[in-house]
């Protein structure tokens, strides 16, 4: 369960920065290559894990890109996943799904946990989805 989002200021799992306008703009560039790959690549069920990652990645950088317009550095998905509910840059429902997925990665990366072919594919429909709003969000935030 996400806490909010001073908790992980407390408990030092987000820092306080500069503001890198060319730093965050390179996340989201970065988040916009790695969807534009695995759009081209061919799911199976032995790539299917390391597709998920990247789609998870996708949204991950694109949020990290937001933080650091307001001057912070995430040290934990957690704490990036409460800055996106403080904010409220994504609705409930994405978020949901987003901390679904960074549970789902985390399992996959550290206990090699499988990554069905149906389910790689969910997630990049949703990092299809998620990163035009987030970019969005972004090019708002630039303007200020």
């Amino acid at each position: 369960m996400i806490k909010p989002f001073e908790y992980y200021e407390k408990e030092r799992q987000v820092e306080k920065t500069v503001l890198n306008v060319s730093l965050a703009k390179s996340l989201l560039e970065k988040a916009e290559v790695r969807l534009n790959r695995i759009l081209k690549e061919q799911i199976k069920e032995d790539n299917a894990p390391l597709i998920f990652e990247d789609a998870y990645e996708v949204i991950r950088e694109s949020s990290q890109a937001l933080m650091q317009l307001s001057k912070y550095k995430p040290l934990s998905h957690e704490a990036l996943i409460a800055f996106l509910i403080k904010n409220r840059y994504l609705s409930e429902e994405k978020i949901n799904i987003l901390d679904n997925y960074r549970i789902l990665r985390n399992k996959s990366v550290y206990q090699a946990e499988k990554i069905s072919v149906e389910k790689c594919r969910e997630s990049i429909k949703f990092a299809e989805k998620v990163l035009p709003e987030i970019k969005r969000k972004f090019e708002e935030l630039i303007k200020l």
